[in-house]
């Protein structure tokens, strides 16, 4: 898959000093619009989305660079080649001090469908949109995917706080 301006995480510094790490790749994935913006607490469900219709159709590619995790969703331009970035959705648990729930909120009547917020780096704005998975086993390999991250940033802050301590 192709690199994407992702303003300061391609940076040529940042490429150089922090490890990049593919974790999941999934394809195809339907990502669908929203009717509204639920509250706190509020679940959403699928059922609520036109399934029938997807927005877009896209590759899902989940990366770990340093202590982020980045979502990323593409998808391909009838008769261009190459892959074009449709969303991203960046997950900070190490700086940002939100819980993963943030980001990413399973669905409460389907465990294929998954609520996530999307950014545009560019214009600052912040979205939510539908993402389906075709199989469970892609979906059950997306969760696993990100409770791996949760964990890996659980360790490191643990590893930081006792190195601390012998100091």
């Amino acid at each position: 898959m192709d690199d994407f301006d992702m303003g300061l995480l391609d940076d040529d510094t940042y490429k150089v000093n922090v490890l990049r790490q593919k974790m999941l790749g999934i394809a195809p994935v339907f990502m669908y619009r929203i009717p509204s913006a639920k509250a706190n607490g509020v679940e959403y469900l699928a059922d609520e989305w036109n399934l029938r219709k997807p927005l877009q159709q896209c590759s899902l590619r989940v990366e770990r660079r340093g202590g982020i995790l980045l979502v990323v969703f593409t998808f391909q331009k009838e008769g261009k080649p190459g892959s074009t970035l449709f969303a991203l959705c960046k997950i900070d648990l190490e700086s940002s001090g939100l819980p993963l729930e943030h980001w990413v909120k399973p669905c409460g009547d389907s465990s294929r469908y998954f609520a996530v917020r999307v950014t545009d780096e560019a214009g600052g704005r912040e979205a939510v949109v539908g993402l389906g998975f075709r199989e469970r086993d892609e979906a059950a390999d997306f969760v696993q995917c990100l409770t791996n991250y949760q964990s890996a940033i659980s360790r490191e802050r643990l590893a930081k706080a006792e190195q601390m301590a012998y100091q």
